[in-house]
């Protein structure tokens, strides 16, 4: 995942391409500097040939479809909020500080907010070895920190969409992914009703995300 991109190599137009649009997005300077790498899975050492095409496609389709997610029209209480809660174990031996996103699916498991990505800092072109976050949200989001060491980690969704729209009651995919160099890949991905009434939901742990959970608070 440190390996370097010679300048002009397509995937460093692509880095060149998400940190403009998080430029526009208003994200600061620092923000974007801090660029920084979540379901499936895929080799660690997989090559960062992902089809931008795709990425761009597929980032559409989910732009189109990430509203509301409940036909019943009632969005989510102006105070609800949802905070993710999870557990990095180590994978030991070789393997670097994982690349980690966190993420919200509609029922219909299309894309509607990343809540956290942790990726290298600073010309990143391993953003696709996330490879279930990045084929949800194709790659444009680029939020939270670069990697962290293994450790106990929380992030809030505030109840909006990607496009800032409040979102609808109902049923939605809670999604979290790590990818180590040199280690393993790992997914939960658990759905999880968001109503008028609070509730704490607890995920099934999976490969190095050891424990995982959601505290879902109204008012």
């Amino acid at each position: 995942m440190i390996s370097s991109t010679p300048k002009g190599h397509p995937l460093s137009s692509r880095y060149s391409a998400v940190t403009r649009r998080a430029f526009l997005s208003g994200l600061s300077a620092a923000a974007i500097v801090g660029l920084a790498g979540c379901a499936g899975a895929g080799s660690s050492a997989s090559s960062p040939a992902t089809s931008s095409a795709s990425a761009n496609s597929t980032a559409a389709a989910s732009a189109s479809a990430s509203g509301p997610a409940s036909a019943s029209g009632e969005t989510l209480p102006a105070s609800a909020s949802a905070t993710v809660s999870w557990t990095f174990a180590s994978s030991g031996g070789r393997s670097r500080n994982p690349y980690m996103a966190v993420w919200i699916e509609n029922a219909d498991g299309n894309f509607v907010k990343t809540l956290a990505l942790y990726h290298k800092a600073n010309g990143d072109n391993w953003l696709d070895t996330l490879a279930s976050w990045y084929a949800a949200s194709g790659g444009t989001d680029t939020t939270t920190s670069g990697t962290v060491p293994a450790g106990r980690f929380t992030t809030v969704w505030d109840g909006t969409t990607a496009a800032g729209d409040r979102a609808a009651q109902g049923s939605y995919y809670v999604c979290i992914e790590s990818v180590v160099e040199h280690g393993s890949d790992s997914l939960v991905r658990e759905q999880v009703t968001f109503g008028a009434a609070a509730a704490q939901t607890t995920l099934t742990a999976s490969g190095d995300i050891t424990a995982a959970a959601v505290n879902y608070a109204v008012g």
